[in-house]
């Protein structure tokens, strides 16, 4: 298994296969580059109310894909 934290290897399977699918959730697809790009913009959101590293974020979301 390749070293790197949760998020490196998430982003070297991105690299490599961002029009893979990575997700389905009834009947939803998302693709690594989908997926990335909506996890991207939770940051941002996450980033903008204070959020940081070494910090605990809890997030409930309903769910989905």
């Amino acid at each position: 298994m390749p070293g790197g934290t949760l998020v490196d290897l998430f982003e070297r399977q991105v690299a490599c296969s961002a029009d893979r699918v990575a997700v389905v959730f009834e009947g939803e697809a998302l693709t690594y580059g989908e997926l990335d790009a909506r996890a991207d913009r939770l940051a941002v959101c996450l980033r903008a109310r204070g959020a940081g590293p070494e910090g605990i974020v809890a997030v409930a979301l309903h769910r989905s894909a």
